[in-house]
């Protein structure tokens, strides 16, 4: 089966083309997700980062212009580099590439601009001239991230999955941005595209730790792979705080490597933390979670910020803002790892999976894993390229889902696009 993915949910437009195959399982263990063999054909992502900077976060508006322009162009690259008509396989429903007539191209053509030229006419202004779209490639499904997200973005990668199916006539399947991070922390590391493999055996019960610009939450997936939120941020997101206080300290967007490279240089020349932060809800005795009050505590503590003088440890002025920078990711790193170990503990869990955009945190990612190891469980973080949003792990989410091999598995909460 070949399965494209598209994601559009923030400020990334992303396509990906997986195929899979059926994998027979001797003597699989329940409480263990079954093997989904799987190959990878190609995965772009084109950030609009650069663009939303000089609002100092994501312009919702702007962004789902800018998906509209980049899906086509996209899709053509993708489906050039893809080598679609090199695959041979026999589980593949479509065998032979068909070629829409140029009738059939503008009738379908004229009923998909009554549909959604009012919706999105920027989207459908670049189908008209994509006349690539009357080869029909091999592919089975069509996956898309239906949420949670920006509503204007997500609605112009489900429009336009709508598009491809009543071009192409192939079914699309509705897939949760969030169980994509969890899916897409299994894959394994440093394998070329083309090359077939598995996603990593994971252990359940496993707690998920998802952490990115748009969300923090901690989900259970329990035996037969089904999730359970165990607790989430009543307010901003911890990507969202690391953003913000960037701003705060006069970094560009998007502020989080920013934030932690200063707090990286200030523990590397040890330089003092000028205050004391809270560690948020850490006393809470559950495992959600709040951000804005940490974020408002960077800002008083800038505005009675003392000269740099003052401070044992701190030489210059811009140690100041290195050491603020340092007790922000601390505090971070120390309250998200406190909720983790709770929700462990609660759970009884046998593995860790860690994902979303701030999971390329360095401190994060060494925090977590020695957690891990005073477990004795496995952790499961994803690699940087995929840590952020991409349509690979929405791909592969749908791939989970309709293998028979694996128990079929949704996020709490998913909607329909119907």
């Amino acid at each position: 089966m070949i399965i494209l993915g598209i994601e559009t949910s923030c400020d990334e437009t992303a396509l990906a083309l997986i195929e899979t195959q059926e994998t027979t399982q001797k003597n699989s263990r329940p409480e263990k997700v079954a093997p989904l063999k799987y190959r990878i054909i190609g995965s772009l992502v084109h950030s609009q980062a650069e663009l939303h900077s000089a609002y100092g976060g994501v312009f919702p508006t702007l962004a789902k212009r800018e998906h509209s322009k980049n899906l086509i162009p996209l899709l053509h690259k993708l489906l050039n580099e893809s080598e679609l008509n090199d695959i041979v396989d026999t589980n593949i429903k479509n065998p032979q590439q068909k070629t829409l007539s140029d009738k059939d191209f503008e009738t379908k053509l004229s009923e998909l601009t009554k549909l959604f030229a009012e919706k999105n006419p920027d989207l459908m202004a670049t189908i008209g001239d994509a006349h690539f779209l009357k080869k029909i490639p091999k592919i089975d499904m069509i996956a898309v991230t239906e949420g949670p997200g920006l509503e204007p973005a997500l609605w112009v990668g489900i429009n336009f999955a709508h598009i491809l199916s009543k071009f192409w006539n192939i079914p699309i399947v509705p897939i949760n941005h969030m169980e994509g991070h969890i899916v897409g922390s299994l894959l394994q590391s440093d394998k070329p595209y083309g090359t077939w493999q598995e996603l990593k055996e994971l252990p359940l019960p496993a707690v998920a730790l998802l952490i990115s610009g748009g969300h923090t939450e901690l989900v259970n997936i329990e035996s037969g792979f089904k999730y359970s939120i165990l607790g989430q941020t009543k307010d901003d997101a911890v990507g969202e705080a690391f953003d913000k206080v960037a701003r705060l300290l006069e970094l560009p967007y998007p502020g989080g490597p920013h934030v932690s490279r200063l707090a990286y240089e200030a523990r590397e020349k040890n330089i003092a933390t000028p205050v004391k932060l809270p560690r948020p809800m850490i006393n809470s005795g559950d495992c959600n979670f709040s951000f804005s009050g940490l974020k408002t505590a960077v800002l008083y503590a800038l505005k009675k910020a003392p000269t740099y003088d003052k401070v044992p440890g701190l030489v210059t002025p811009d140690d100041f803002k290195a050491g603020l920078a340092r007790e922000f990711e601390d505090s971070v790193a120390e309250t998200l790892d406190s909720k983790l170990r709770r929700a462990i503990d609660e759970q009884s869990a046998k593995a860790i999976i860690v994902g979303g955009g701030v999971s390329a945190n360095r401190l994060l990612r060494e925090r977590f894993s020695k957690t891990a190891t005073e477990y004795g469980i496995p952790i499961f973080l994803p690699d940087h390229h995929v840590s952020g949003d991409n349509a690979l792990m929405i791909a592969l989410a749908a791939a989970v889902n309709n293998s028979p091999h694996t128990v079929n598995i949704h996020a709490n909460g998913t909607k329909s696009l119907v």
